[in-house]
């Protein structure tokens, strides 16, 4: 087993097990710490917090650890106490990554000139790590928004890739940035990553969100559809209105055409999620008819908008002067889409698919209204000083003799404030 020695920041916790997945810290009594090596690695890096940087530490450990496979790494503002803090790695000539199986990154900044004069075509972060590991054997991975750089970088690389996560780009604090972004050169960017996407090896997992549009299924599909088990296209609810300038914009939608071409180019599908549309105050009834066509379909994710945007009245409460002028302005709320999610009509809607499903090979089906769980400084935006519609889950499953069950989850609120109900 090898041992990295070295002086570390606060940011690494002073004893982690190797049982919840990072690597075990022993401090010494002159204030060192050895580092057992793990096969898996994960560190979040907060700046402005006791944490600090774990950067740094972090890159001499991977420098060390050749035998580690799995690394998860985020990096974020978490305090107000700003300063000049790495956002990637300070490479040195000549040092080598273990080469990793799976890569897992949040907010590391690709573009980074530290460590290396600017003297290639790429940015140095991006040329440093592709020399610094062999990206060949790399199976997984799951990266937040990245830079073209990265795509010209590594387009036609990555010859053993399985899965890739496309996210949301993380922002300074950590919250998930849609691509709100709708001139050419933004539909340039979106090309871009469906050729990159297109040119990987066939994938068996595929998840595209926070791209701000669709990107052309068409291509993507051609060259990994027989390969896919599992595949997620999803967007935030109402993400891009105040860019776009159009309030009432409603993220993008897959339509009963495109379903329909994934499920011929992808027929071994055994997991899909996707973004459903209520309108005119109906189940997508045709859509449902669509997902039920897929022969191998056993886990079914479907996110519905919670509000409607057309639609809004006054606060039952509003911490503010009551004034019709200022309610009018700053407390009122979107009402909720209707017909209403709740856990009967999610029981309906599972036992409806199962019930048109030829193979009736259908186990699972999650059900979202609003962006649940969404990471701090997302979700659906909201005055703090009113009342808010709250996101909901809804985890429904087939249980032994073909009864469905369906359970209701609360999603929370990064702001602790009180919220409208829903019916169960």
């Amino acid at each position: 087993m090898w041992r990295a020695h070295y002086r570390v920041f606060n940011a690494l916790k002073k004893e982690q097990s190797k049982y919840n997945g990072t690597w075990t810290l022993t401090q010494t009594n002159d204030n060192q710490l050895y580092v057992e090596c793990s096969e898996t690695m994960k560190v979040d890096s907060s700046y402005g917090t006791q944490d600090g940087n774990a950067i740094d530490p972090l890159y001499k450990v991977l420098v060390a650890c050749p035998t580690t496979k799995s690394l998860s790494l985020s990096v974020s503002q978490g305090g107000c106490s700003i300063g000049d803090d790495p956002w990637s790695f300070n490479w040195r000539a000549g040092d080598r990554f273990p080469d990793l199986e799976a890569l897992t990154l949040s907010g590391y900044d690709w573009e980074s000139e530290s460590g290396f004069d600017w003297s290639t075509r790429r940015p140095p972060s991006i040329d440093a790590w592709k020399a610094a590991m062999n990206w060949d054997l790399l199976k997984r991975l799951d990266l937040d928004r990245p830079p073209n750089s990265f795509l010209e970088a590594f387009r036609g690389e990555l010859r053993s890739l399985e899965a890739l996560i496309l996210r949301p780009r993380w922002g300074f604090w950590g919250d998930e940035d849609t691509f709100c972004v709708f001139d050419e050169a933004a539909k340039q960017l979106r090309e871009n990553y469906t050729t990159f996407i297109a040119a990987l090896p066939p994938l068996r997992e595929l998840s595209i969100s926070g791209m701000g549009e669709l990107l052309n299924i068409t291509p993507i599909l051609e060259a990994h559809g027989p390969s896919l088990r599992k595949l997620i296209i999803h967007e935030f609810e109402r993400d891009c209105t105040y860019e776009s300038g159009n309030a009432t914009l409603i993220r993008p939608f897959l339509n009963v055409a495109q379903i329909e071409e994934i499920k011929t180019a992808a027929p071994n599908l055994e997991s899909l999620s996707l973004d459903v549309y209520r309108s005119a105050n109906r189940w997508p009834t045709t859509i449902f008819k669509a997902l039920t066509a897929f022969p191998n379909l056993s886990n079914l994710t479907l996110h519905f908008d919670l509000e409607d945007a057309w639609r809004s009245r006054r606060t039952k409460q509003c911490y503010l002067r009551n004034e019709d002028s200022i309610w009018d302005k700053y407390c009122t709320v979107h009402e909720l889409m209707q017909p209403i999610l709740n856990r009967t009509a999610a029981q309906t809607i599972i036992h409806d698919l199962r019930l048109n499903q030829s193979s009736m090979k259908l186990q699972h089906v999650t059900m979202y209204v609003g962006d649940f769980e969404r990471r701090q400084g997302g979700g659906l935006r909201h005055e703090a000083h009113n009342e808010h519609n709250r996101p909901m889950r809804f985890d429904c499953w087939v249980e032994e003799g073909g009864l469905e069950r369906c359970k209701a989850v609360e999603g929370s609120l990064y702001d602790g404030d009180e919220s409208l109900g829903f019916d169960e």
